[in-house]
């Protein structure tokens, strides 16, 4: 058993506190859709489509189920049709697990490109090491919530110009050149799991784009690939549908984003400054002309899980995303991945620490006197 965290305790993250924002509004809604008995395929979703749309400033937003078959179903849009030796998949190794697992349920085969250092994003010349005229797609992420290098992507596949999934999963509201993410590829695709900036009630995710072909393909994917009326499927998709409390809840909390976004930069440049001149650590340092929207605070750190137990020890929350790049995981094995160095030794560096809206002054300041503490003895 756990002890019990010291008191006044510096979570990592805590969605609660800014529940009484939205939530009552939210409340109602959830209770109208089930006196209604709306459950699927209703007005909520047409609305958040919608608005989420124009939003991001894109043409087309199809709500689905999930961040994962956010990823999934544009791949498989993609890839059904390609033979088998021209579906190769090249995505970063440091990055959460579905990124890669969307690629090999949707029939493709991925390749594990390593990262940048600083930004842990995928790393245009590794990118330009593996892209082939056997590679289908590229799924840059935009990590922790920031956008990764993806004109220098695109310059790195030179000639074979492959289908771009931006993985978006974690930067809603993440910009480049003032442009937000999602609408700067081919595609894109957000999660809203509950941990997200934008979170919902369970699962929830949503698939962007301004391909009105692509667009009505995942749209008929998500509904088993009923494309023409009810019970006639020229493919077989999967029941990949958000469900309208999901898409109420959503609705209700975007008014906020903006900040929620705002408070977690805040956050952010509270930790730069008061972090600033320890040497055992590295900062984030998003790529100019972008916004970071700071879903996790992520620095590298020196003799990184002694730092981390210290943390824990004295009641602050902390993360280390990831522990193993998934060119390392067995279930890729089979896939005989490349050597990712950067990767590997990031994963003995990061650490992720309390960045959410609601964080205190007094709660920030005792974070950086912890990380102090523990490089000043």
């Amino acid at each position: 058993m756990a002890a019990p965290a010291p008191a006044g305790s510096v979570p990592l993250m805590d969605p609660k506190r800014v529940y009484a924002s939205w939530g009552p509004e939210a409340e109602q809604a959830v209770v109208r859709i089930l006196r209604e008995h709306s459950f699927v395929k209703g007005p909520e979703i047409e609305a958040l489509e919608r608005e989420a749309a124009a939003y991001l400033g894109v043409a087309r937003a199809i709500a689905v189920d999930s961040g994962t078959d956010a990823l999934y179903l544009p791949l498989r849009a993609v890839l059904d049709d390609l033979p088998a030796d021209r579906r190769e998949v090249i995505v970063p190794t440091f990055t959460f697990f579905a990124t890669a697992g969307a690629v090999v349920n949707a029939g493709g085969r991925p390749v594990f490109a390593d990262v940048l250092p600083d930004s842990q994003n995928l790393d245009p010349a590794s990118v330009a090491r593996h892209v082939s005229a056997a590679t289908a797609a590229v799924v840059p992420v935009h990590l922790f919530g920031a956008p990764a290098d993806l004109a220098g992507i695109r310059a790195a596949c030179g000639p074979h110009a492959p289908f771009v999934l931006e993985d978006a999963a974690q930067a809603i509201d993440a910009t480049v050149g003032g442009k937000r993410v999602g609408g700067l590829a081919d595609a894109g695709a957000f999660s809203f799991y509950p941990s997200k900036n934008l979170g919902a009630a369970g699962d929830g995710g949503l698939v962007t784009t301004d391909d009105a072909a692509l667009g009505d393909l995942v749209a008929a994917l998500r509904e088993h690939g009923s494309t023409k009326k009810l019970y006639h499927h020229e493919r077989v998709g999967k029941n990949s549908r958000m469900d309208e409390m999901q898409a109420a809840v959503l609705r209700r909390k975007w008014p906020y984003l903006a900040s929620w976004t705002a408070a977690r930069q805040a956050v952010a440049a509270h930790y730069a400054a008061g972090l600033a001149g320890v040497p055992e650590l590295k900062l984030p340092r998003p790529l100019p002309g972008t916004t970071h929207v700071y879903h996790l605070y992520t620095v590298r750190a020196a003799r990184r899980d002694e730092l981390a137990a210290h943390l824990k020890a004295r009641g602050v929350g902390c993360g280390v995303y990831y522990p193993l790049p998934l060119h390392r995981q067995p279930c890729f094995a089979r896939f005989e991945p490349a050597a990712c160095p950067v990767a590997d030794h990031l994963a003995t560096e990061v650490l992720s620490l309390p960045c959410f809206p609601g964080l205190t002054p007094g709660e920030l300041d005792r974070v950086v006197a912890e990380i102090r503490a523990f490089y000043g003895r």
